[in-house]
């Protein structure tokens, strides 16, 4: 039983059935709104949960940011509800735009979060990598074919993580020297690793890794974001292997990922190369997402 404002709970495992009944019945299409991805990096967003109105309203509380509101999830006496979560927190975050309706721009000031927009793509397209556009994929696949003949793809599983947090260690040992990749973001994103194995099955996850020479060269893993869409939360290669992320990519959308018939690989959090990553698959959509708070209010 989920408590009624002005009380809160916060998110644990236990909750997913009655969380995944509210997602569920919205039909999320960012990757906030994945109930894997708010479980597993629930120790960095410290996600709250309260009923208002009968919609289920969640706080995020992130370590590196002012707490926010994400959208209610429900359609009952919305404005009502917005108006008691704006007397709590400042503002909602991570607004898509199909939601923006409920922010009229006479009341609300509205920011676009150009960096956490998500980039979804045609599983098909990134399964076959057909055409011109897409020669540099397919050359950085084939180098990798040449140097790894004997390479699996293997399913991902609870008994990976060993091997796979020894991997993340190695691809952020690689990127510290960024300012894209303080220690913070380290502490938050093993956290969320050792989260998704802990709760691999309850989960739901899907993944695969890369295995050549005896030895673990990538994982990729996701989950269901809605029916026919999956979100891809994490996606770790060795640095010194040419071509892994594309192999990794194609494999899984080939194989784990075939049920689907989208995936949303998130957003590119202003990480340049990232950004120009994604892109260069050549996304169908980029689901835009907003801020809002009262116009009379100034938010840091």
């Amino acid at each position: 039983m989920l408590p009624k404002y002005p009380e809160f709970k916060t998110l644990e495992i236990d909750d997913l059935p009655l969380l995944s009944q509210h997602l569920n019945a919205a039909h999320p299409k960012i990757c906030e709104l994945a109930a894997a991805n708010l479980i597993i990096w629930s120790d960095f967003d410290r996600v709250q949960l309260t009923i208002i109105n009968h919609n289920l309203c969640l706080l995020i509380n992130p370590l590196n940011e002012c707490p926010f509101f994400m959208e209610p999830l429900g359609d009952n006496l919305l404005p009502n509800t917005i108006e008691i979560c704006l007397n709590h927190a400042q503002k909602f975050s991570r607004i898509p735009a199909s939601s923006l309706k409920n922010f009229p721009a006479e009341k609300f000031k509205i920011k676009e979060l150009v960096s956490h927009a998500d980039y979804i793509y045609e599983r098909a397209v990134l399964a076959e990598l057909k055409g011109k556009k897409f020669d540099g994929k397919r050359n950085h696949i084939k180098k990798f074919k040449s140097s790894f003949v004997q390479y699996q793809f293997v399913p991902l599983a609870p008994k990976h993580q060993n091997e796979a947090l020894q991997l993340f260690e190695n691809w952020f040992a690689f990127r510290e020297a960024s300012r894209f990749f303080p220690r913070l973001a380290h502490t938050a994103q093993k956290a969320a690793v050792e989260n998704a194995f802990r709760f691999f099955d309850k989960l739901a996850l899907l993944g695969g890794a890369i295995y050549a020479e005896g030895k673990m060269l990538g994982f990729i893993l996701g989950s269901r974001l809605n029916a026919d869409t999956l979100a891809v939360h994490f996606s770790y290669g060795l640095p010194t292997v040419s071509g892994i992320s594309q192999v990794l990519l194609q494999a899984a959308c080939q194989k784990t990922f075939a049920p689907f018939k989208y995936v949303n690989l998130e957003q590119d959090l202003g990480i340049p190369g990232l950004r120009q990553a994604k892109l260069s698959y050549h996304p169908i959509k980029i689901e835009k997402k907003f801020e809002a708070h009262l116009a009379t209010l100034t938010t840091n």
